[in-house]
């Protein structure tokens, strides 16, 4: 359960404007250097779980499971809930 910090950031649209000015086309641009950037963007540690090593389909801290049981934001990572005395359960 995200804040409502990064609640806000979750409703905005990835692609606001879909027009673009210019041409699309890149001329002169090294394919090699552009795949080992791309390369670098998806890399295995940096989306990552701190508890589980689950691997996260969006940039955060914590799984959903995670931040679930501890009563944290999952992409920040901000304590919300006070869960000491809470059971919880995932079933």
């Amino acid at each position: 359960m995200p804040c409502a910090k990064c609640e806000k950031k979750l409703c905005k649209l990835a692609t606001p404007d879909t027009k673009r000015d210019g041409n699309r086309c890149a001329v002169g641009v090294n394919k090699l250097v552009e795949k080992r950037i791309q390369k670098d963007k998806m890399e295995a540690n940096k989306n990552q779980c701190k508890n589980c090593k689950a691997f996260l389909h969006i940039k955060g801290k914590y799984c959903n499971i995670c931040a679930y049981k501890q009563g944290r934001c999952h992409i920040c990572g901000k304590k919300m809930v006070d869960v000491s005395k809470h059971v919880m359960s995932l079933v």
